[in-house]
């Protein structure tokens, strides 16, 4: 299937974006673009963070846009007490838990090189100059000086990220104090890049298939990893793609494990995005396992689409992948499946429609995935089936 792009689109082209590429907290002195997010959520008790008490965490994120300036953004969005943030810094990443000889920079917030996040609150750095370009990995590393509670993470990072000893080692630029690994983002929300090429943000957003369930840790096989390299790799400048999937989530209905429904986190964990410029969704498959109906998902897509536009961004449907034979399926889920795709394709609601049902889908039975692109549970694909939802995105709808 080819997308359908509606004219507000192609005007959006016409005009360079020039209506959707400055976020209204941008600072004055410049544009900023999130070149690496992730969407947070709160503990449960089946999947509880560790807690931190003088301890530094280094995190390594893969930079999707470049730039002379970058910016932090720490969230304790899910706390219920207050986090002190005692000393962060920033650098370029070497190797492991190693940092860059002569990248290393403090970060302050207001001019202070620790800051305190109020429960519920987020906190953003003061610009920091570093060059950093799309490809590299920059390493954060967060000083947690008192207990933090339970911390406000993102569970599945699929990747490996770093813990301290005892004590401040956000200056340390081997990785000898950092003998335990984690694979989860802890407090990390975004960083943004200033001063640089990378015009805009895209944010793909949904759940478990969006999320890499089941990817090589370090690998970054979840198909908007695949998707970020195959712009990166073109010609001409590219929105970055930032990953705000969490494993689990559902449009309408929040639950204790998979984090608030998107309904509910859009503002925090797409709208409010520097530098928004564009949209993928491809969630629902887990709201129609659970019962929702065709009607009840259109209704909240209608709403989701009219609150993206209304920032100035596009927003592309993706199809919801088949999952016949997986946990949960059912003849009315599937039909139900069926009808919101439809809807998806032939509405003209989205600005163009990526079909990724059909990228991944057995042409022998589309009701399910393709034995090559099966993970093995039926209803998340691999490695291959990441890639072939990533080649699945026309990339001019992008550029």
């Amino acid at each position: 299937m080819r997308p359908v792009i509606r004219f507000r689109a192609l005007l959006a082209a016409v005009l360079g974006l020039a209506l959707t590429t400055a976020p209204a907290h941008a600072d004055p002195g410049g544009h900023w673009v999130d070149a690496w997010a992730t969407a947070l959520h709160r503990s449960s008790a089946a999947a509880i963070p560790p807690l931190y008490e003088n301890q530094t965490i280094r995190m390594v994120v893969p930079m999707r846009g470049s730039g002379n300036a970058v910016r932090v953004q720490l969230s304790n969005a899910h706390g219920d007490q207050p986090v002190t943030f005692g000393a962060v810094t920033v650098a370029l990443s070497e190797s492991g838990a190693s940092l860059a000889e002569g990248t290393l920079s403090p970060v302050t917030f207001s001019g202070a090189s620790s800051v305190t996040a109020p429960a519920g609150q987020t906190v953003r750095s003061d610009p920091i100059r570093l060059h950093v370009r799309t490809g590299r990995h920059l390493a954060v590393s967060v000083y947690l000086p008192t207990a933090t509670g339970p911390a406000t993470w993102h569970r599945s990072a699929v990747q490996t990220n770093y813990v301290s000893e005892p004590g401040d080692h956000t200056g340390d630029l081997d990785g000898g104090s950092f003998p335990a690994t984690m694979r989860s983002w802890i407090f990390l929300d975004a960083v943004a890049v200033n001063h640089g090429p990378t015009p805009g943000t895209l944010v793909a957003v949904g759940d478990s298939i969006t999320d890499g369930s089941g990817t090589k840790v370090d690998g970054f096989e979840r198909w908007p990893d695949r998707l970020a390299a195959r712009l990166a790799a073109g010609p001409g400048r590219h929105p970055a793609v930032v990953n705000t999937g969490i494993g689990g989530n559902r449009v309408l209905t929040d639950t204790a494990q998979d984090g608030q429904s998107l309904l509910n986190r859009l503002e925090r964990d797409v709208l409010s995005r520097a530098g928004l410029t564009h949209v993928i969704l491809l969630e629902g498959g887990n709201d129609l396992r659970n019962g929702a109906t065709a009607d009840q998902l259109i209704t909240a897509y209608k709403e989701i689409i009219t609150k993206v536009r209304a920032r100035g961004a596009m927003i592309y449907g993706g199809t919801i992948t088949p999952r016949k034979g997986g946990s949960g399926y059912t003849e009315t889920a599937e039909a139900h499946r069926q009808t919101v795709n439809t809807w998806i394709a032939t509405s003209g609601e989205f600005d163009g429609v990526i079909d990724f049902a059909t990228a991944v889908a057995d042409p022998f039975d589309p009701q399910s995935l393709a034995p090559a692109y099966d993970r093995g549970d039926h209803i998340h694909p691999n490695a291959a089936g990441f890639a072939a939802m990533a080649d699945a995105v026309d990339l001019s709808l992008l550029r």
